[in-house]
């Protein structure tokens, strides 16, 4: 009895220890199903995120390419209407035809920084530069150049025809750098004329963008500082065969929009070498010079960071006003213009741009209409005077070589009648050799 009660006990024990491998086998088998669930599951929990996120992307994405076309289409329907109404308006003295580059007013966000102590030692040596016997003996060349000689039109092209500099339309292309363009062309025109004819090099827009540390940047930026800089630091040469050629994009449009600039300016940079295909001097024997630089027009400059402190700077025409105990009316501060352009070549000019002006085509130039101007202003805009002329009205107009390329306007060149701008505080600059 006792060994079958043992053989029982152990069948029991052995069939007992069955059972429980088996349940955990089947409990590992459960949970490894559950897991397994649990994964697919989750799995497409994520597939259905992804998706959800695919399509709220494109949805997203589609809904901005819409609103891009549309703020697109309202654009050129608003821009069509503008050129419409110049070339419909029979007091209009310009035509325009639409350029699909051309953009409305709007903000685009610059942010301007400047060293104050660096900008303030720019206006020092301004000031001395319009005390020295120099700039005396100029001022004294201009006042004893007659009105009455002055011609009704001129051209710097023609009166200096070996200066092929002066017939250069540059491109400014994705960089606001048309401050810098200017003065570089005024450099290289006057750097010519004073040469006779024997320097016919384009002095370098890229030494100005990128080591001048205040002139300014791809959002803007002062001639006047350019032409300060050119004195103090000179200038290499530029072109696409010189020292530092211009590197920015200019496959933006014509002109590039304001919001390709940030762009530019993100790749901005010094380099104080010459390209690699240039052998006719290293950087620093390439420099050229000028004596002194100055502005023609009464200004101010800013100076704080935050752009509220300004400070008055010497100008001719701001002596001639000193002089004669009066303020020279628009005439004659114009002549005063004039005779320097006449005498001694080029000078900047900077000046509001409204959307219009944009496409330009002929004519002499005039914001039209003249109601709403303000709110049309794009942006202020620095350009190369090279003459002036008069209408067949008998009003006047500047000669102007514009920086958005040789395809733009009249050649690359626009003719524009000031009178309903003047009260902005347009600027002219440049500098003697």
């Amino acid at each position: 009895m006792r060994e079958e009660d043992e053989l029982e006990e152990m069948y029991n024990d052995k069939s007992g220890g069955g059972n429980a491998e088996r349940t955990t086998f089947e409990t590992r088998n459960r949970k490894k199903r559950i897991a397994y669930g649990a994964a697919i599951i989750l799995m497409g929990i994520v597939c259905l995120f992804f998706i959800g996120l695919i399509v709220w992307g494109s949805f997203h994405l589609y809904r901005h390419y819409v609103t891009d076309v549309h703020d697109k289409r309202e654009s050129d329907e608003y821009l069509r209407k503008l050129v419409r109404q110049v070339n419909d308006s029979p007091d209009s003295t310009w035509k325009a035809k639409f350029n699909k580059f051309g953009v409305k007013n709007r903000s685009y966000g610059f942010t301007y920084t400047r060293n104050q102590t660096a900008v303030e030692e720019y206006v020092e040596h301004i000031r001395k530069f319009f005390e020295s016997e120099a700039m005396k003996r100029h001022l004294s060349e201009i006042e004893n150049f007659k009105d009455s000689e002055i011609p009704s039109s001129f051209d710097a092209r023609i009166k200096w025809p070996n200066c092929p500099t002066i017939s250069n339309v540059p491109n400014q292309g994705g960089c606001g750098s048309c401050f810098a363009v200017a003065a570089a062309g005024v450099a290289s025109d006057r750097a010519c004329i004073h040469s006779n004819g024997t320097f016919k090099s384009l002095l370098s827009v890229e030494d100005i963008i990128g080591c001048c540390p205040v002139c300014g940047n791809c959002y803007g930026g002062d001639p006047l500082k350019a032409l300060t800089y050119w004195v103090n630091q000179g200038l290499v040469t530029g072109g696409r065969d010189g020292c530092r050629p211009y590197s920015f994009d200019l496959s933006c449009g014509v002109p590039c929009s304001p919001a390709t600039f940030k762009e530019a300016e993100d790749k901005r940079t010094c380099m104080r070498r010459c390209q690699n295909i240039y052998y006719q001097n290293r950087y620093e024997e390439d420099k050229h010079f000028a004596s002194f630089a100055y502005s023609m027009y009464p200004r101010s400059m800013t100076v704080s960071a935050d752009g509220k402190e300004r400070v008055k700077v010497p100008t001719v025409v701001g002596h001639f006003n000193e002089k004669t105990g009066k303020t020279l009316n628009t005439t004659e501060y114009r002549n005063i213009i004039k005779k320097e352009i006449l005498l001694y070549g080029p000078t900047t000019m900077a000046f509001p741009v409204p959307e219009e002006f944009l496409h330009y085509s002929s004519g002499v130039f005039r914001p039209h209409p003249l109601d709403g101007f303000d709110d049309r202003i794009v942006y202020w805009h620095v350009v190369r005077l090279i003459g002036w002329g008069e209408s067949d009205d008998g009003k006047h107009y500047w000669l102007a070589v514009n920086s958005f390329g040789a395809h733009w306007g009249d050649n690359g060149l626009f003719k524009i009648n000031t009178d309903d701008m003047e009260k902005y505080g347009l600027e002219y600059e440049t500098a003697v050799v």
